[in-house]
């Protein structure tokens, strides 16, 4: 009957109960009851003895007339001890979705027709039936309609077991069971996590996946690790114990037995309390019925209902009727205790005896003469030691206690009728009280009792070690900048606990110590007063304040690891802990015990203190080596064309710090040096002098400037990671960092101290310094490649418009422009390099070359005779998009812009800084004129770049890497699986694998999407062979098989320098043919085809196979 339940997010609402597993109820109707006289108390014959009928002392009972078949009326309240857990499904659930509950029983044996009361918020109710039962797993099941939306409580679960019905409210069980339709209910946590796996605990959360397996999940789900606190960790607390009910036998104007001078009735109310007296130390309620000499009803069987209808109403699990045994026979002693029999309820029989067996071996031990434990059955009056009956039990107490779910027991503690146990055990309080704490120790042992706390002592005992004895601050999860902290530094008692910024002060400081059970008592450093609960009650919201120590639970703490931080819980109640209102960080946010939510406002970093300059110190010590020492550009993360700089290169104390665009000069070259301790110094090179922090006043907003070196505090910091970059804090404060103000990127953007924030106006990269000409000189060189020299049209991404000599004038100071291109001579572009790798551009139809009217933003661009200076040298080289930009040699961060970005007839070139933008991408085409009649070399440098093969194979082809039209879809992704997701991550491949072997990107590229159909294939060649060029690939043969994209482009280049050049490969070879190629025998595309090669050798056998490839490329280098 296996069947998989979908992931049940449960809320673990079960109640753990201590003693009693499942427990049966037998019903009597009122009517057919009779009275009947008090039972017939046997002893056990010795040697001395001869048998004699007793004197009967116990009250008339009812006794009921045994019917085979009871009727059943109407449901009576059920024993919770039937339930395991109850699950919810969905805490939130949308109309339409089906809402599934789980319940788990302790024994499925019996029990049928399940259904529960669900009630919605506006006071309407349904019930629900169960919908299946699998062993001990009952499920119910609904679907909610759009017109049910609204918050719903599942109230009551009704059951049915051996034929009668039962009920259980689960409000009287403090279970509080809620869900929503289409919104959330009150209290609704919406933090709880989102659980994947099979069997989860996180937080008191558990998540079941199959109904056969939710026993052992649950199980493994509750002693798993919680968020806060684990039901194992203070179970028996969370549930207040269980509850017994103690009897005194008697009372009032039924005094029962009497002998020399005493009354029955006397001498078990006293028998009682004391015993309460005793299980007051431990972990029970206890409930009396009667506490003076009254009788609950003047009517014999009425007043021993009323009794167990105290019990009942307590919510007791066991009824104890304490008696004194009396006999004819004054020769009668002994000690004997009555359990209920196993008719109509077998549990409540083997509870009984486990718990008649502990106190009749208690009063043994204190000399009375054991006449055993027994069961006395209705029919014929007789007692037994085997409790398996199918007759009623006698005594009515016990016979009522039954009907009502509830273990009931009399203990016939000895004969008031015999002088010398009279003397021995009843003679005096003392002796009175000795037989009370037996019966105590009887139940303690048999229901596995603990003393009171025992729970919590053990669990501070268990936590004693998770923090050392020493002096911490406290400061929340939430911000760790924020502590805890006496109001306003009293040191009064009453003086509240609140949350503050941390201040380096003692009213942060408390002082932890542990006493000899473990738990931790928090003494503030400036007061010496302890934290403590308000009146030592707990309860929501209860305050916190310090007080003088007096050893109460009040002031006792429990510490515990949790996450990343630490509860603090009550000593009084571990379940409410240490809590920020509301979860506000703020100053003066109020510090409050609360019920344990699992969020961080209840979780805290318990940190040693050490003062402030010690912290100081030690972080500038971690922090030595982030940096070393050298001569740096400290550049914006924001923007890194930007940098610190001294305003106007000056020399002078006091000159202001700002942040300037990148040019180089000396004013924007530091040197940092460390100390012995590990703090930084920033000596400008141009001035000699430091960055120093105006007036050594740490606030926001202070002012940033350059002062002489005079070794204070104010001119050290502290450089640490953060985020992409660094931050520089002060060594006065750390919580103050260089910041930009207000975080605006311009030139002359003042510079000052800011709280630490961790935005990207505190964050900074350091650059080595080197000159404006050193850096155009290093990206000239790394770039010299990148072009080769030639004729060429100079495009603007929009491959309509390309630069252009104004009128095509022929003298020097003509404006260059953008212009329709018309591919005249005032749009070519002769492009030579220079040892050092700068390119000039001379104009074709003019013979004058590109010149910069200056270096900075907006500087005219036009042309002029050649004079080598730098304003007409430049750099081709890749933005951070792979797209192509000029850069002038008079400052790196300035590129060839069209003014405003208008891409349009007589649009004005000038200088601007490089910002990624259309206006500064361009795109260069090739102009033939080799001597060889224009063919198409393979080798060199390539013309086009990855956003051009980018956009060309977007025109000629939709949906990357699938390959619906021609394989259903089989072979969709194995690109992406083969290292290329993208078409830019493809492209930028055949670039990156063409560069390193020369091979014109171009062309292989090209000669790819003629292959392969633009990646689509559909020949011999399947698309997860990553074989691009059809290589090896004949007639109904596959070819060659690669193990990844690049493998497979690399194969392809490598065959094509096989054909184009006699070089040797830069790579290791991949190309299983390249061995076969006559190397060097087609340096032409055109030649690729054998047909049209004059060697006779080739790629391909069609017609025009290299011609076509020159036409791809054509149109390539024109997108």
């Amino acid at each position: 009957m296996a069947k998989k339940l979908k992931p049940l997010l449960a809320l673990v609402l079960s109640v753990f109960m201590s003693v009693s597993t499942l427990n049966n109820m037998y019903t009597v109707r009122a009517d057919d009851e009779i009275t009947q006289e008090g039972p017939i108390v046997e002893e056990t014959q010795t040697e001395e003895e001869t048998t004699e009928e007793q004197v009967p002392t116990v009250e008339e009972e009812e006794v009921p007339v045994v019917e085979k078949e009871p009727v059943v009326e109407e449901e009576q309240l059920g024993d919770s001890n039937m339930m395991e857990y109850f699950l919810v499904d969905n805490p939130v659930l949308s109309n339409g979705e089906t809402e599934n509950f789980v319940l788990s029983l302790n024994n499925a044996e019996g029990y049928s027709d399940f259904r529960l009361t669900i009630q919605k918020e506006d006071g309407s109710t349904f019930d629900l039936e169960s919908s299946e039962q699998v062993d001990n797993l009952v499920k119910f099941s609904r679907v909610f309609t759009e017109e049910e939306k609204g918050q719903y409580s599942v109230t009551t679960l009704h059951y049915v077991y051996n034929g009668q019905a039962y009920y259980l409210n689960f409000s009287d069980l403090e279970m509080d069971v809620k869900f929503g339709v289409d919104q959330e209910y009150d209290g609704y946590d919406a933090t709880l996590p989102d659980l994947t796996e099979d069997s989860i605990s996180s937080e008191g959360v558990i998540e079941v996946t199959d109904v056969n397996k939710a026993e052992e999940e649950i199980v493994n789900g509750v002693a798993s690790q919680p968020a806060i606190m684990s039901v194992d960790e203070f179970s028996r607390h969370a549930t207040g114990g269980m509850t017994i009910c103690l009897d005194p036998g008697h009372g009032g104007s039924d005094s029962g037995a009497t002998a020399f001078g005493a009354k029955e009735s006397d001498l078990t109310l006293k028998i009682a309390q004391y015993c309460k007296e005793e299980l007051s130390k431990y972990d029970v309620n206890v409930v009396m019925t009667r506490t003076t000499d009254t009788r609950l009803s003047e009517e014999a069987a009425m007043d021993l209902k009323n009794r167990v209808e105290v019990a009942k109403k307590a919510g007791a699990s066991y009824f104890i009727s304490i008696h004194i045994n009396s006999a004819q026979n004054s020769a009668a002693h002994g000690a004997e205790v009555y359990y209920p029999n196993t008719s109509g309820n077998k549990n409540l029989s083997s509870n009984g005896q486990n718990l008649a067996k502990a106190i009749q071996s208690q009063l043994a031990a204190l000399g009375l003469y054991d006449r055993g434990i027994k069961i006395r059955n209705y029919t014929d009056g007789t007692t037994s030691s085997n409790p398996n009956s199918s007759d009623q039990d006698y005594y009515g107490v016990i016979r009522y206690a039954k009907q009502a779910n509830i273990t009931g027991l009399i203990v016939e503690h000895c004969f008031i009728s015999n002088k010398e146990e009279f003397d021995k055990y009843l003679g005096s309080n003392a002796k009175l009280q000795q037989l009370g704490i037996a019966d105590a120790k009887g139940i303690v042992s048999a229901l596995g009792l603990q003393a009171k706390n025992a729970d919590i002592d053990t669990l501070a005992a268990e936590k004693r070690n998770v923090l050392a004895d020493g002096t911490y601050t406290i400061s929340t999860l939430l911000n760790s900048n924020y502590v805890l902290d006496v109001k306003d530094g009293s040191t009064s008692n009453g003086a509240n606990i609140q949350l503050y910024e941390a201040n380096d002060t003692a009213a942060q400081q408390f002082k932890v110590s542990h006493d000899s059970q473990g738990y931790v008592t928090f003494t503030n450093v400036k007061s010496g007063r302890v934290l403590d609960l308000n009146g030592a009650i707990v309860k929501d919201a209860g305050n916190i304040q310090q007080y003088t120590s007096n050893g109460t639970r009040a002031q006792k703490w429990i510490v515990k690891q949790d996450g990343n931080g630490y509860v603090v819980m009550s000593a009084i109640n571990p379940n409410y802990i240490l809590d920020l209102n509301s979860g506000s960080v703020r100053n003066g946010s109020n510090i409050q015990l609360h019920s344990v939510t699992g969020s961080n406002s209840q979780r805290w970093n318990i940190t040693k203190y050490v003062s402030k300059d010690e912290r100081i110190n030690n972080l500038a010590a971690q922090n030595k080596n982030t940096l070393a020492d050298g001569v740096y550009e400290i550049n914006s993360v924001k923007n890194s064309n930007y940098t610190l700089d001294v305003n106007s290169a000056s020399t002078r104390n006091g000159a202001n710090v700002q942040l300037y665009l990148r040019n180089g000069t000396q004013a924007q070259a530091f040197r940092v040096s460390h100390d012995s301790q590990g703090f930084v110094t920033f000596t400008n090179i141009n001035s000699g002098k430091v960055i120093d922090l105006d007036g050594a006043i740490t606030k926001n907003g202070r002012n940033i400037h350059q002062y002489a070196s005079n070794g204070t505090r104010a001119q050290k910091w502290i450089v640490q990671q953060s985020g992409s970059g660094y931050s520089i804090v002060s060594a006065i404060d750390t919580s103050f960092a260089l910041d930009i103000r207000n975080g605006s990127v311009y030139s002359g953007s003042n510079i000052q101290l800011y709280k630490s924030n961790n935005t990207a106006a505190q964050q900074w990269t350091f650059n080595k310094y080197v000159t404006e000409r050193e850096r155009c000189d290093s990206y000239a060189s790394q770039n010299k490649d990148r072009m080769a020299d030639g004729v060429y049209y100079i495009k603007n991404q929009n491959v309509g418009f390309a630069l252009d000599v104004a009128d095509g004038s022929l003298y020097g100071g003509a404006n260059v422009q953008l212009y329709s291109l018309n591919k005249t001579n005032a749009q070519k572009w002769k492009i030579t390099h220079d040892s050092t790798g700068y390119v000039s551009f001379q104009n074709v139809g003019s013979g004058m070359y590109l010149t910069a009217s200056g270096s900075g933003i907006t500087a005219n661009v036009y042309q002029q005779k050649q004079t080598n200076d730098y304003n007409q040298k430049w750099i081709v080289m890749f933005d951070n998009n792979q797209n192509l930009r000029i850069v002038s040699a008079l400052n790196s961060t300035m590129v060839l812009d069209v003014k405003d970005g208008k891409i349009r007839r007589c649009s004005n070139i000038q200088l601007y800084t490089s910002n990624n933008t259309n206006a500064q991408k361009w795109v260069f085409e090739y102009i033939n004129t080799n001597a060889t009649g224009g063919l198409m070399q393979i080798m060199g440098t390539s013309q086009t770049t990855v956003a051009q093969m980018v956009r060309y194979y977007n025109a000629n082809a939709l949906g990357y890497d699938t390959f619906k039209a021609k394989y259903n879809g089989k072979y969709d992704g194995c690109l992406a699986k083969g290292g290329a997701s993208t078409i830019n991550q493809f492209a930028q491949i055949f670039y990156e694998e063409a560069t390193a072997e020369g091979v014109r990107a171009e062309v292989a590229f090209t000669q790819c999407m003629k292959e392969t159909g633009f990646l689509k294939y559909g020949g011999d060649v399947l698309p997860n062979q990553y074989n691009f060029a059809g290589i090896g690939a004949t007639g109904a043969v596959h070819g060659a098989s690669f193990s990844n994209v690049r493998m497979g482009i690399r194969a392809q280049i490598q065959h094509l320098k096989a054909y184009g050049s006699v070089s040797p490969l830069t790579n290791p070879c991949v190309d299983p043919r390249f061995n076969l190629v006559k190397r060097g025998i087609a340096q032409y595309v055109e030649w690729l085809g054998i047909k049209e090669n004059p060697n006779g050798y080739g790629w391909a056998t069609s017609k025009s196979y290299g011609h076509d490839i020159v036409n791809m490329v054509n149109v390539l280098l024109k997108k």
